[in-house]
């Protein structure tokens, strides 16, 4: 903690008034606009007051010398904008604030004495004046449509984003790598270490909002070259509220498949249930609110497995709960604290190509995540951020146990049966793996009026974030795994010995073995820091620009000293918007764009011994044979090793191997009732 409280002061105590994408909070928004005379002159020293059942208590500001506003950190809901100046009128406002945007509310007040006719609306976060492409999700849009409630299947909602990856639950944005996004929940980087997917660490009935960016992405964010997916939970309020529902599966609702139809299998008829419960609301009303939320399922599966045809009988049980506080200690002071626990027990067999109920395993797996912030203003014009979590995932109890080389071995069929594993679980269940992270992110804002060149809203800050992975990657208990074919009659079906169990082939010069050696409790820690600085600058009443750039410092090391990581990107972040009239009606904007994707494990830990275990390769010369007491073909001595992988010795860097970068161009014209939009985007790397 040492390390995170020096570095989260440097950030505090850093403030470079410099360039950068439009400036709002990842996990709040903002309300900003310019307030003008009924002549179309701006009003310096308006007072801008905003209310909400989402906000505890009431913020306020004033207008600038160009008649701007800007009022920051505010959570996702609907707000009621108040502004009134001494001689003149006042007007009302509703406006929708969305998740990680900025929504406008321009006014015109009358002289005192004229009337005002204010037509109060419900206004969301314009389109056409936004220059960051993607989509926002209510909780309540979501609860109407059939789509998948994770992170993952909201997302696919987007434009410009697919499902169609090589593994489930990852998404492609804009064409960019499948495994370099990122997901956030109530800031927290919830991604899996080596496959980029979010961990489970959401209730789908506590999600109050999701964004999605695709586009002109501010230089806030950082390690993806794809997109970032944004969520944030529910908070409770100044009223009590709560939700139930229970979802129902039933493995025997759905048709049997060929093989089960031609085995005359008959799926057993299990209801499985999954419940969901939230709960929320005041301590102390507008000051102290508290947000509670589980879920519980249990399912279990009936499915043959493959060759065999064995119904194989898996079960799942999956228990998280969710704790949220938020309270404002003093006007303008807001702290929250929110805590998930996602735990699951299993019964399954490892993969797709498992075609024997003796490779089954119990595992366990361990999940949470825990954040702290804090959002404040220090003065007129300065507005602060601070934010630490961590994310733990693990795996327990995954694999088999046991030293017999013939009965605790996995066997991997290859040559004349289709690829299939059986005998004895894969993995090895008394080597634990955790995929972990932690992060520091701090930020200061600085709204600066000019008397020449407009409205500054600058916004500086940084993090640090620091994945971990631990663990040796052992594939089998007692270090080996065999390849040998399963024995089969004349018509092709599997053959049992007298245990029921497969009978394994032993041929010379055909048979082979795996010997994995792997080092127990390796560890490899992959650091980034950040800083970033941005300005949203409202030019006039025709210009505005979003201009930044982020700078990514990338360190690892590994058990043994091994270096894999020592790079150094800077990349840009630039957008422009031209109003001709004025008006918000119609407007051309533009944007060009840096990312630079993550360093994941599964690339950058290659050289090292963490998940990637030493290998022994060797072909089989002993005496032809069959059966698990066939003790020639379960010897070592009657192999000759032909090849050997040593990660630390023969996997080597390229100095200075970096993380792809993906540079993005896109322009749009847009309007009230047509628009016309046009983009293209292109990538390279090291």
């Amino acid at each position: 903690m040492n390390r995170w409280a020096t570095t989260c002061l440097a950030l505090v105590a850093t403030l470079v008034l410099s360039a950068g994408a439009h400036a709002q909070g990842i996990q709040t928004g903002i309300i900003q606009g310019t307030v003008r005379d009924s002549e179309g002159l701006v009003l310096p020293g308006a007072t801008v007051a905003v209310s909400s059942p989402a906000l505890q208590g009431t913020r306020t500001t004033q207008s600038d010398g160009n008649g701007v506003f800007v009022i920051r950190g505010l959570p996702p809901g609907e707000y009621r904008v108040n502004l009134e100046l001494s001689g003149f009128g006042s007007a009302e406002r509703t406006v929708v604030v969305e998740l990680g945007r900025s929504s406008d509310v321009n006014a015109t007040l009358a002289v005192a004495g004229i009337q005002e006719a204010v037509t109060v609306t419900a206004e969301t976060a314009s389109v056409v004046t936004a220059t960051t492409g993607g989509a926002n999700y209510t909780y309540e849009m979501i609860d109407r449509l059939p789509t998948p409630r994770t992170l993952s299947g909201i997302a696919a909602l987007a434009p410009g984003l697919t499902e169609n990856t090589p593994n489930a639950g990852q998404v492609t944005i804009s064409g960019g790598f499948a495994y370099d996004n990122v997901f956030l929940i109530d800031g927290v980087d919830v991604n899996d270490n080596l496959f980029g997917t979010a961990n489970n660490l959401f209730i789908e009935d506590a999600i109050e909002e999701t964004q999605v960016l695709t586009s002109g992405i501010s230089a806030e964010y950082g390690r993806f070259s794809g997109g970032v997916v944004n969520a944030i939970s529910k908070s409770g309020g100044n009223t009590f509220s709560g939700s139930f529902r229970t979802n129902l599966t039933n493995t025997a609702w759905r048709t049997e498949n060929p093989l089960e139809i031609e085995q005359g299998t008959t799926r057993p008829d299990t209801l499985n249930q999954t419940h969901e419960g939230t709960f929320g609301g005041p301590i102390i009303r507008d000051a102290l609110w508290f947000f509670a939320a589980g879920r519980w399922a249990d399912t279990t599966t009936s499915t043959p497995l493959p060759e065999t045809g064995v119904q194989f009988a898996g079960s799942n049980q999956n228990r998280r709960l969710e704790f949220k506080g938020t309270g404002t200690a003093a006007q303008n002071h807001t702290f929250t604290a929110s805590y998930l626990r996602n735990q699951t027990e299993a019964v399954r067999v490892p993969f797709s190509f498992s075609i024997d109920p003796r490779v089954a395993e119990s595992p366990t797996f361990p999940n949470d995540r825990i954040m702290a912030s804090y959002r404040g203003v220090l003065g007129p014009r300065l507005f602060t951020e601070l934010q630490v979590s961590r994310k733990q995932f693990g795996f327990r109890d995954t694999g088999g146990t046991g030293g017999d080389l013939a009965l605790n071995s996995p066997i991997i069929g290859l040559f004349s049966v289709p690829l299939s594993h059986y005998n004895a679980p894969y993995f090895d269940a008394t080597d634990p793996e955790d995929r972990n992270n932690h992060q520091v992110a701090a930020s200061l804002s600085y709204f600066l009026t000019t008397p020449n060149l407009g409205s500054h809203d600058f916004k500086v800050g940084g993090e640090l974030f620091n994945t971990a992975r631990t663990g040796g990657n052992s594939q089998s208990p007692t270090n080996f795994v065999w390849i040998a074919d399963y024995k089969t009659n004349d018509a092709g079906a599997p053959v049992y010995d007298a245990q029921g169990r497969l009978i394994p082939t032993f041929i010379p010069d055909v048979n082979e073995y795996e010997n994995w050696l792997p080092e127990r409790n390796a560890q490899i820690d992959i650091r980034t820091l950040s800083f970033f600085v941005q300005d949203r600058w409202a030019a006039g009443q025709h210009w505005s620009f979003d201009i930044g750039a982020r700078y990514e410092r990338v360190r690892s090391e590994a058990t043994g000293g091994i270096v894999g990581v020592d790079t150094d990107t800077f990349v840009p972040r630039l957008a422009a918007s031209y109003d001709p009239l004025g008006d918000g009606r119609f407007v051309l904007q533009g944007t060009y764009a840096h990312y630079s994707g993550k360093y994941s494990e599964s690339q950058f830990a290659n050289n090292t011994t963490v998940g990637n275990p030493s290998a022994l390769y060797a072909t089989y010369v002993g005496p032809a044979g069959e059966g698990l007491d066939f003790a020639p073909g379960f010897n070592p001595a009657n192999y000759e090793i032909y090849s050997a992988e040593f990660p630390t010795a023969n996997i080597f860097f390229r100095p200075g191997l970096s993380s792809p970068i993906t540079r993005e161009f896109t322009a749009s014209a847009g309007g009230q009732s047509d628009a016309a939009t046009g983009s293209s985007r292109s990538s390279s790397g090291t």
